[in-house]
């Protein structure tokens, strides 16, 4: 046998192989029907329960007048830095509403926490 043959024989069973159905895989009923997996399967509708999680809110806190005050004026004053169009005065503006938020309305409902940071650098001093 030679080699032409050998490739010849090769490239004939290949052939035959590859033009037969392999099971089910494209086989069709004499209806044309398509058998096997590739059947239509029904979509099932499953319910689940969906677990909600409560979670506690605080009311705000009411602002005493002086704070009110303060709030608003800053307010104000970021509204007129607005229409200036002055966008460093906007944002040093905010930054004073961001501040003043920060150290005087939301101080009291954190007394009782410990900032994280500070007991950080209180462990960093310690070492």
């Amino acid at each position: 046998m030679t080699k032409k043959e050998l490739k010849e024989m090769i490239k004939a069973a290949i052939q035959e192989e590859t033009s037969q159905p392999h099971g089910n895989i494209g086989a069709q009923t004499p209806e044309g029907e398509v058998l096997g997996f590739l059947d239509e399967q029904e979509e099932e509708e499953v319910e689940t329960e969906e677990e909600t999680e409560e979670i506690e809110t605080r009311e705000p806190r009411k602002l005493s007048s002086e704070e009110q005050e303060v709030q608003n004026s800053l307010e104000k004053a970021l509204e007129a830095a607005k229409g200036l169009g002055n966008e460093k005065l906007v944002t040093q503006i905010g930054n004073t509403i961001t501040y003043f938020t920060r150290s005087e309305v939301i101080k009291e409902e954190q007394s009782f926490e410990e900032d994280i940071r500070a007991k950080f650098l209180r462990t960093l001093r310690l070492s």
